[in-house]
């Protein structure tokens, strides 16, 4: 078995990707495995790697997401399953796992055991022949034994810093929690991204002459903290400005109800139903409580404006 260190990030491909949410056999596979929550530069950075030795040696590449439900209900999560798919799609991969750990005892026996996932999935089900991973691999030596007895090939991506420090889905987490956007999208090399259809809220946002659309997320899905941001928002392949609030609306029914409420901008089409992608770009002000309805309009026009400057200027 031979190992190898790489030091670059490719581009990436566009592709047309299948998502599956069951593993299926396969032989001869090009693998990386882990969770890709946030999907950040380092993750894309084993993806790419992954796509371009698949495209040398004319290997289907797989990636596998690794995701447990019942701690998701828990800690919530910076990318659905969903979320991951538009995002690597754009890498070239040819298929994308959603593996969920929590049935893997009933479906395939498997305890919680990293050495039985690799070799039962990864090497046995999958026919891993080369698995991509980061030089960091806290289970390195399971990896490589496990490896070595089924005559596969490791290669290893060194680890993406962001500043002095290892880029991690944590340090991307403390970013979003902080509102530091930009963080956000130079760690991700993307923006963070809301996937969801348009659901009915109360309309509220018309009586101030600013109808908005009221975006309904997964459960699990990591919302922004309170407060006003500027977004762009993809409908039907068209990318709409946005001023959007997240959070209670104390001015107006003070229901202690999160909502995930747009404004867009130029943009007058019945959109019920109709999913959207939202990329969050810039922490604007938190969420604020007005004597009246006046003060909500002054308020916003500034609002907008502010979003019209720094979105115009991206």
């Amino acid at each position: 078995m031979w190992v190898i260190l790489i030091n670059m990030i490719g581009k990436g491909m566009v592709n047309t990707m299948k998502h599956l949410n069951i593993v299926k056999k396969m032989k001869d596979t090009y693998i990386a495995f882990g969770s890709f929550e946030g999907v950040h530069k380092g993750h894309l950075a084993v993806i790419e790697e992954l796509v371009k030795r698949g495209k040398k040696d004319g290997k289907t590449t797989v990636a596998v997401s690794c995701y447990s439900p019942g701690k998701q209900a828990v800690t919530g999560v910076l990318t659905t399953e969903e979320e991951k798919a538009y995002l690597l799609e754009k890498t070239g991969l040819d298929i994308l796992i959603s593996y969920n750990m929590d049935e893997s005892l009933e479906r395939w026996n498997i305890v919680s055991s990293e050495e039985v996932f690799i070799k039962k999935i990864i090497l046995g089900e999958l026919g891993a022949r080369l698995i991509v991973t980061g030089d960091h691999n806290k289970d390195m030596n399971i990896l490589i034994d496990a490896a070595t007895e089924a005559r596969a090939d490791i290669a290893l991506v060194k680890m993406v810093k962001h500043g002095e420090e290892e880029l991690t889905s944590e340090l991307v987490r403390k970013s979003f929690m902080e509102c530091k956007f930009q963080e956000v999208t130079q760690m991700c090399g993307h923006t963070y991204i809301m996937i969801g259809e348009v659901v009915h809220g109360k309309a509220l946002g018309r009586t101030v002459g600013m109808p908005t659309a009221n975006l309904g997320v997964a459960n699990t899905k990591l919302k922004p903290p309170s407060g006003v941001y500027a977004t762009r928002t993809i409908v039907e392949d068209e990318t709409y400005q946005g001023l959007t609030n997240i959070g209670t609306r104390p001015s107006v029914d003070d229901l202690p109800v999160i909502t995930i409420e747009t404004f867009l901008i130029d943009f007058s089409k019945d959109i019920y139903g109709i999913e959207l992608k939202m990329e969050v770009h810039l922490y604007i002000r938190g969420v604020q409580k007005f004597n009246n309805l006046n003060e909500v309009q002054n308020q916003v026009q500034r609002d907008l404006a502010q979003v019209k400057d720094y979105l115009s200027a991206l």
